[in-house]
Order: structure tokens, then sequence, then C-alpha cells
């Protein structure tokens, strides 16, 4: 089982990792475990992707509303870095 997943559902009851993530989404994926790719997959927002990545249908991923928390549009430019590095550096 992915770790992503476990992530989410400890996004939904971890008090202390909720208020990590909202602080530093990266450093609190990164500190969780998270691979590179799941990293990349979470903090792109992208719900279809994280079902995809996740190999759950969409349609029955729409409760988990945890990626919407504590992500601001600065913290990362995925979309321009040139490497996976840049695109997760802090």
């Amino acid at each position: 089982m992915s770790k992503l997943l476990d992530y989410l559902n400890a996004l939904d009851t971890n008090a202390v990792l909720i208020q990590a993530h909202k602080s530093d989404p990266y450093k609190a994926a990164k500190e969780f475990g998270l691979t590179i790719e799941e990293q990349a997959v979470l903090l792109k927002q992208s719900r279809q992707q994280i079902a995809a990545f996740l190999d759950i249908p969409f349609a029955d991923f729409d409760s988990l509303d945890t990626t919407e928390i504590g992500f601001r549009s600065w913290e990362i430019d995925h979309e321009n870095a040139d490497t996976r590095e840049e695109a997760f550096a802090a």
C-alpha cells in the first residue's frame, strides 16, 4: 500500500500532522516518509492524479478533502522546475 494513502488518512485524524502540513506540506510529507513521487503527486493538489496514483476510482475519491488544506501557490512551482529537486526546494 502506498504511504501516500496513509498520509491522507492521517491528515483526517492527526492534529499534529495537520498543523505540520498547513505550515509546510513538503516538509511534513517528507518527514512522514513519502517518496519523491508521492510528494510530487500530493503537492500538485490534483485529486484526479492522486486517485490515479493510488489506483482508486476518482468517483470514490471525493470524500478526501485533505489535499486542499495548507497549500499556497508560491510554495511550489513544479510546472517550471527543471528537476524534481528544484520543484521541491524549500
